[in-house]
């Protein structure tokens, strides 16, 4: 007999028996087992957040000639509360973008960009040394930047939330999607991230993606994308091939622990 034929004659008894069980099931092990593993993905909320006066102060020091200053700005609001998560997203990502603001108001050069933006990846990198957690078995991302993108800070950022809570990342910028496919062959990655600042890059991020997936060690590959190309815009996921949009680093921390344990699961 078939198990079609087999699901056709099951009796209506067996069926609310079944059902009744299922319920219990649910109500006393799965549904507090799912309450326990959404505790651990939650971000824990920030104690508040850096308004623009803020972000311009800090912009300002991180271009100054001796980034003392701008190092005091920083260790300050730690102290004063900001957790290394609120540290990341609501003072160093919005300073980066203030200052690529400046520059396109020809509010200030290329050089005190670049020397404000290497100040920020510093700053990212003592907060990672400060907050990482050794990395967890299985948990290794690859995150990448569209082919020809230029803007690289907000997938730094990214990859230090995931560094600082245990996951082991490969940071590549700027390559092709052959390179990228490369990489992904090479080595088991759980999760590819890909950033996409230009929207003129799409084509080249789904090119990447379906590179990737094409030559993954592992084919389950979970796909996040994120960017200002698509902030506001999840449609565009989908269409270069992303399963999941992330627009700032807890939500994609968030997502990358949610495809871990669906591919722990499935294995």
């Amino acid at each position: 007999m078939s198990d079609a034929s087999k699901i056709a004659v099951v009796k209506p008894q067996l069926v609310e028996s079944q059902s009744a069980r299922l319920e219990k099931v649910v109500n006393e092990h799965l549904g507090p087992k799912l309450a326990s593993l959404h505790q651990k993905w939650l971000v824990p909320a920030f104690p508040f957040e850096a308004d623009a006066e803020i972000i311009n102060e800090f912009a300002r020091l991180v271009v100054q000639p001796d980034g003392t200053a701008a190092e005091q700005f920083f260790l300050r609001k730690r102290d004063e509360g900001m957790s290394m998560a609120a540290l990341f997203e609501t003072l160093l990502t919005p300073a980066a973008r203030r200052l690529g603001d400046c520059w396109y108001e020809d509010e200030c050069d290329f050089v005190d960009v670049t020397l404000g933006v290497m100040r920020l990846r510093a700053l990212l990198e003592t907060c990672v040394r400060v907050s990482g957690a050794p990395a967890a078995p299985g948990r290794n991302a690859l995150l990448i930047s569209a082919p020809k993108e230029r803007h690289f800070f907000g997938l730094e950022v990214v990859s230090a939330f995931l560094a600082s809570s245990g996951w082991d990342t490969t940071l590549s910028l700027g390559q092709s999607a052959a390179a990228y496919a490369r990489i992904a062959e090479s080595q088991w990655f759980s999760v590819l991230g890909v950033t996409v600042a230009d929207e003129a890059h799409l084509d080249g991020a789904a090119r990447a993606i379906e590179a990737v997936r094409r030559r993954s060690a592992n084919p389950s590959i979970s796909v996040i994308v994120g960017g200002w190309a698509l902030r506001g815009r999840p449609d565009l996921a989908a269409r270069i091939g992303g399963d999941a949009m992330a627009e700032d680093g807890p939500g994609a921390l968030l997502l990358a622990n949610r495809f871990f344990f669906d591919q722990a699961a499935a294995a």
